[in-house]
C-alpha cells in the first residue's frame, strides 16, 4: 500500500510534500505548494474536511479521516488520512495510505466489508444473547478500524461501548494487541487507539477476503 506525507498550516495551505503525495494527486510539487486543501479535495468531501480542521485545536488528538483526492483528469482517489496538529509554530502533519490503481479493493469496500461484519455480529448477538458472543478481539479490530475508517478518536472507554465488553476486559485486550504490533504501545489508549502500519495492513489483508471467499456449494448436474 503506497504512503504519502505533508505538511500544512492550520487553515490547510501546503507547506511540504514528499513524492508520495505527489504521485497521490499527481501534480508536481509547484502546483502543490501552496494551494488549498479545496483545490484538492473532491466536492464532496470539503466539509468533512472542513470539520477536521475545526476540531484540530491545540492539544487535539489526532484525526483520521477517509476523503477523495481529485486528479487532474477529473478521476477521484481514496485515501485514508491521519492527521497531527503540532504547534510552536502551528502546524497540520498528514500521513496518508491509499491503494494503487486497479487494486478492486478500495478503502471504500474494504469499510463495506467490516461494515457487514459488524453486521452480522450484532445480528448474531441479538439473536443469540452477549454471552454466545465468542470474538472479542475481531470485535474489537472491526470496531477500531471503522472509527478509523468513519475518522473517529475511540478510546478504551468508547471501544467498550461499541462492542458491549467490560472496559476492563477492553484495555486487556488492547494490551494484548499493543504486543503482538497491532496498537500503537506509545499512544494514550485511553483516549485514542491506533493501529500501527502492519495492524492496517493485516486488517485490510482479512477484509479484502470477505471478497474472496470461495463458493463452497456443490456442484449440482
Amino acid at each position: 500500500m503506497p504512503t504519502a506525507h505533508c505538511v500544512s498550516t492550520t487553515n490547510g495551505v501546503i507547506l511540504a510534500v514528499d513524492r508520495g503525495f505527489l504521485d497521490l494527486v499527481q501534480r508536481t510539487e509547484d502546483q502543490v505548494i501552496g494551494a488549498s486543501y479545496r483545490d484538492l479535495t473532491h466536492p464532496n468531501d470539503l466539509e468533512k474536511s472542513a470539520i477536521m480542521l475545526s476540531m484540530l485545536v491545540d492539544r487535539a488528538p489526532p484525526f483520521r479521516l477517509q476523503k477523495r483526492y481529485i486528479r487532474p483528469d477529473g478521476s477521484a482517489v481514496a485515501a485514508s488520512l491521519f492527521v497531527t496538529y503540532f504547534n510552536n509554530p502551528g502546524r497540520l502533519v498528514g500521513t496518508l495510505f491509499w491503494h494503487d490503481s486497479g487494486n478492486e479493493f478500495r478503502p471504500e469496500r474494504l469499510w463495506e466489508a467490516a461494515l457487514r461484519i459488524q453486521h452480522i455480529a450484532n445480528i448474531r448477538r441479538e439473536a443469540f444473547g452477549d454471552r454466545l458472543i465468542t470474538d472479542p478481539v475481531g470485535t474489537l479490530l472491526v470496531a477500531i478500524y471503522l472509527a478509523e475508517a468513519e475518522g473517529r478518536v475511540v478510546g478504551v472507554e468508547r471501544l467498550a461501548s461499541e462492542t458491549r465488553m467490560a472496559p476492563s476486559t477492553t484495555r486487556r485486550w488492547i494490551t494484548a494487541l499493543q504486543q503482538e504490533g497491532i496498537i500503537w504501545d506509545d499512544s494514550n489508549v485511553v483516549a485514542d487507539v491506533q493501529f500501527t502500519q502492519s495492524g492496517i495492513t493485516r486488517m485490510e489483508g482479512m477484509l479484502a477476503s470477505v471478497f474472496q471467499a470461495p463458493t463452497l456449494l456443490p456442484d449440482i448436474d
